[in-house]
């Protein structure tokens, strides 16, 4: 790994680690959880999206996007019907099914995603980044919450899809919007926006360590379930995406992001949609907490993968 990589994995360990000592130490709570994860995905996100399409995207690049919004559906796709037979193997039943498949399918683009993409390969990836989150969230909140719901013995209702149109796909869509109108935003609006983009980075760390700090043995599944979700992310997620991105002839740029982020922790929304729909979300929040802390030993095998781009 390069120097700045080894200071990006560091800088997220301090920060990280600050969330956790805060939750332990009681400064912050539950509440303190919802109000920074609700401040990041409904106001600091959309603003990053706004922001990077005016100053990092293009057009053009906009127009090409949809081979790679199709990757990343189809990494996921992939890695569902997979994790569908290995819930069979092991004989998963109801929510806990539907739960190991969202588990080992779905990534943690923003919390996660977002500080380490940026650390690593600064601002000019965040757009890829961005084509992956859209993929992800579209297959979520249509295939995921399918499962979900299936699996919860509830009738699927079609005013879940509305869930596909949440803050940061809608300040997707008004960055689009502005950049091909050619609209210059003054010089306050864009000041404004820059500063909840650099809230981005810190709030996402400290909050996943805030999350960490929750964890409890007492949530821990099977020992076999973990393990194999952890295998399903950390190893088959992003070598399926790097033989989908090298069968398509991706960008090389384009292709690491895309590696990476298909072996994100995994998602925080999961935890939340297992409890909606009637399930104990203890598990999965157990998962994304563990996931986050391995995930980061688990880096260098990624920087491995990109030798075979």
């Amino acid at each position: 790994m390069t120097d700045n990589v080894k200071n990006t994995i560091i800088t997220m360990m301090i920060l990280g680690t600050l969330g956790f000592i805060l939750k332990k130490s009681r400064v912050t709570d539950k509440r303190t959880d919802k109000f920074l994860s609700q401040l990041l995905v409904n106001f600091c996100t959309p603003a990053v999206m706004i922001y990077i399409n005016l100053t990092n995207f293009s057009i053009a690049t906009f127009r090409n996007s949809y081979r790679s919004i199709l990757i990343a559906i189809l990494t996921m796709i992939f890695m569902n019907v997979i994790a569908y037979g290995v819930s069979k193997a092991l004989s998963l039943r109801g929510m806990e099914q539907g739960e190991f498949i969202s588990m080992a399918t779905f990534s943690n683009t923003i919390f996660v995603g977002l500080p380490l993409i940026t650390g690593i390969f600064g601002e000019r990836a965040v757009p890829y980044l961005m084509l992956y989150f859209i993929g992800n969230t579209l297959t979520f909140w249509t295939l995921g919450i399918y499962q979900l719901v299936r699996s919860s013995g509830k009738a699927f209702s079609s005013r879940n899809l509305l869930k596909i149109i949440n803050p940061p796909i809608v300040g997707f869509a008004v960055g689009i919007a502005l950049l091909y109108y050619n609209v210059n935003l003054p010089t306050y609006a864009m000041d404004s926006i820059y500063y909840l983009r650099i809230l981005m980075t810190p709030l996402s760390l400290l909050f996943m360590g805030s999350v960490i700090g929750d964890l409890k043995m007492s949530s821990v599944g099977s020992p076999v379930t973990t393990v194999l979700i952890l295998l399903l992310r950390f190893v088959l997620a992003p070598i399926s995406c790097l033989l989908l991105l090298k069968a398509f002839n991706m960008p090389e740029d384009l292709t690491k992001v895309f590696i990476v982020c298909a072996g994100l922790p995994v998602m925080t929304n999961i935890s939340i949609a297992v409890g909606k729909y009637g399930g104990n979300p203890s598990y999965s929040s157990f998962m994304t907490a563990l996931t986050s802390i391995a995930f980061i030993f688990v880096m260098p095998f990624y920087f491995e993968l990109f030798a075979f781009i």
